[in-house]
């Protein structure tokens, strides 16, 4: 007999498989010094809601770093080390000034880039705030939502705005939301399209669109930001191509919740786009847009009175839920939760269905060995111009079933599509949506799918 005979695996292992094993440190540590919280300190992060900025200071924890923002009432924003720096008072109990912010204990008046403008208990003759100087960092805000950069002073990089913040007849609504678990069991949810079939349509009942109960064909591509899953879909005669993105090294973007992906389009753009930052390493915060726009939602199921700090208007995502529900009905933030604080590699098996899992692990701890070894992250460059291109699309066209390879012509179709997202990517929207069109049939199609004119170019 030739080759090892295979012995089937005995069950009632539970005494034997009781240790568990440290965490992957490399990929999910992040406070300050960690290598990946060298790497995440190199992009810009979203870390609170502008509308939380009133009157008082707000206390913050990014990274493992515990901090104090505020909005002075010259309009600036100040992102400062939380504990004063002459006897450690917390600065959430500061004073907010004209500029910067005064601490309460004796005073001490910081601006916003950490330099002390006065220390009213010393003598005028005291030199202390010409030699000591806050720890701050610089932020931007941008559509209700604070971003700031934590990297080393000297290499913040221009902050990147993306094709689709500008999307046509969309409303962008910002959203807080937090999750007691590590960074990257939540972000790599965003590269398991087969949670989707299960978690949100089989196991126990549809919780988002109808069309979820389909299985999919998946693959997986690189992209100039990061990569991005291509899933493909049959709907009787037509063929429904869904890319979900990830943005290295923390953030995504995904298409339209509640799409059915009934009527011909082609290049519909996001729903979401969000960014998943560490508060500390057993605690994360989800902070994005929802994007409101007739195309994404033609039956108005979504409802934007519940997005927010602390609730998004979508199941499963942390909002307070009896635990009995919540086992009958579990969403994302039962299946990441439950996987422990910090999710341990070395107890898991991962299949074919988890390539996209692996490939992001892959991905991110290269960013983390190439900025180790040669000081260097990679930052997206937009064209000339214009915003940086992204890659999340919906695109539903007409296909025919073939009786001999239906799954063959769905994966071509979807590999079509996939190749023309990122070869055209500094093209228009309406020159995208045509040449995505053109891709996938290689001739233009009229709306009912005939050869002639193109059909109508998705807004969103």
């Amino acid at each position: 007999m030739f080759g090892q005979m295979t012995t089937a695996a005995q069950g009632f292992q539970g005494y034997n498989r009781r240790d568990v094993p440290s965490a992957d440190g490399e990929l999910t540590r992040t406070g300050p010094g960690t290598p990946c919280g060298e790497y995440l300190r190199r992009y810009w992060q979203p870390f609170i809601m502008a509308d939380r900025l009133k009157d008082l200071p707000v206390a913050v924890r990014v990274m493992g770093e515990d901090l104090v923002v505020f909005r002075d009432r010259s309009g600036e924003i100040g992102l400062l080390n939380r504990h004063c720096s002459h006897r450690g008072a917390s600065l959430e109990y500061g004073v907010i000034m004209e500029h910067g912010l005064s601490c309460c204990y004796h005073g001490w008046h910081y601006a916003v880039d950490g330099t002390i403008l006065a220390t009213p208990g010393d003598p005028p003759t005291s030199r202390v705030k010409d030699r000591v100087v806050h720890g701050a960092y610089p932020v931007r805000e941008y559509r209700g939502i604070v971003f700031a950069y934590m990297g080393p002073p000297d290499t913040a990089p221009a902050f990147p705005l993306y094709d689709t913040y500008d999307a046509p007849n969309a409303d962008l609504v910002p959203f807080y939301l937090t999750i007691p678990c590590n960074w990257l069991q939540a972000y790599e949810n965003t590269q398991d399209p087969v949670h989707v079939l299960f978690l949100h349509a089989r196991s126990t009942g549809v919780q988002f669109a109808q069309s979820n109960t389909i299985a999919q064909l998946v693959d997986y591509r690189r992209t100039p930001l990061g990569m991005m899953n291509m899933q493909t879909r049959r709907l009787g005669q037509l063929a429904w191509a869904r890319t979900v993105e990830t943005i290295l090294p923390n953030a995504n973007q995904t298409g339209a919740i509640w799409e059915e992906a009934r009527e011909e389009k082609a290049f519909q753009r996001v729903a979401i786009t969000r960014w998943v930052v560490p508060v500390d390493d057993t605690n994360t915060a989800i902070i994005g847009w929802r994007y409101f726009a007739a195309a994404l939602d033609p039956e108005g199921k979504g409802d934007r009175s519940q997005v927010g700090f602390g609730s998004i208007d979508f199941i499963g995502q942390g909002e307070p839920r009896p635990y009995e529900e919540t086992q009958r009905n579990p969403g994302d933030y039962e299946a990441q939760v439950s996987q422990r604080p910090i999710a341990v590699h070395g107890l898991e098996n991962l299949a074919a269905s988890d390539r996209g899992v692996a490939m992001l692990r892959q991905l991110i701890r290269q960013g983390i060995r190439t900025l180790t070894k040669d000081g260097l992250v990679e930052h997206p460059a937009p064209p000339m111009g214009s915003a940086i291109p992204t890659y999340t699309q919906d695109t539903v066209l007409p296909l025919p079933v073939d009786p001999n390879d239906d799954a063959g012509a769905l994966k071509r179709f979807g590999a079509r599509i996939a190749e023309s997202l990122i070869a055209d990517r500094n093209s228009t929207p309406v020159e995208r949506a045509e040449r995505i069109r053109k891709a996938a049939f290689g001739e233009t199609r009229s709306h009912d799918g005939r050869p002639g004119a193109v059909a109508p170019v998705a807004r969103l």
